[in-house]
């Protein structure tokens, strides 16, 4: 019976293959791309919005709500019911515990020391390194909103919630428990190759001291089985550098 508290649904949940699984992050992956690559340089031409807002929007409406929505209708096709006891079972939404915070916290520092020692490796390998060099390999221009533009803050908390929830309910709640059982203790690496795979838009070289993140979300996933950890995890790395772009403490 689907829907209880503490029920273990490893029974109902099927094995997903290597290419279907790595198709549900390409696909949005080229979704990802053309949407920073093409559509907001263009948009930002024609519009005159700075890049920030048109990535709001569009990213939004064109991306992030669209992975929402996808759950739910991979929810559908699988026979489950899309009522709340049955959806938060399925995708592993639990009551967060104390413990579960030690290990967001842990996991989180020793990430930041593990990003920390490839930036400290890169600048051996390359002198000229510098943090600006860093910045600048982010695809979406980084300036502050001005003047009439700050309205736009208000619409982050919007795409907050379809960027953290679109991405983790897909990646982690409906996808991971798949691979494991398909692929065992392997599943949380795969799935975090799988999700850089879908950030290549940004180019590796903004990915390489981000690749502990990477990996931390889906095994804390994997070992918590819990993917409200992963939506945790994944604001506190992207929201607050996304508010501080857009009130200028971040330039």
């Amino acid at each position: 019976m689907r829907g209880t508290e503490d029920i273990t649904l490893i029974g109902d949940v099927k094995p997903i293959g290597m290419v279907p699984a790595l198709l549900l992050f390409f696909v949005p992956g080229v979704a990802f791309y053309l949407n920073i690559g093409v559509l907001v340089p263009f948009l930002n031409r024609t519009l005159a919005l700075t890049p920030f807002i048109v990535w709001l929007v569009t990213g939004t409406l064109l991306l992030f709500a669209p992975l929402f929505a996808l759950v739910f209708v991979l929810l559908k096709l699988d026979g489950y019911r899309l009522d709340w006891a049955t959806v938060k079972a399925r995708l592993n939404l639990r009551r967060i515990e104390w413990s579960d915070v030690g290990w967001v916290v842990g996991g989180l520092a020793v990430s930041a020391v593990a990003s920390g020692l490839i930036v400290l490796c890169w600048k051996v390998l390359d002198p000229m390194l510098s943090l600006q060099e860093l910045k600048s390999v982010s695809p979406i221009e980084v300036s502050a909103l001005t003047g009439h533009d700050r309205l736009w803050i208000v619409g982050l908390p919007v795409f907050y919630f379809f960027n953290y929830f679109g991405e983790e309910l897909l990646w982690r709640g409906y996808i991971l428990p798949r691979q494991v059982l398909s692929l065992g203790v392997w599943a949380w690496p795969v799935n975090a190759v799988f999700h850089g795979i879908f950030h290549l838009a940004f180019g590796l070289r903004a990915l390489a001291p981000f690749a502990p993140f990477l990996l931390l979300v889906p095994y804390l996933v994997y070992k918590r089985r819990n993917t409200y950890l992963a939506v945790i995890v994944h604001a506190i790395l992207g929201a607050p550098m996304q508010f501080a772009i857009a009130v200028g403490l971040l330039s």
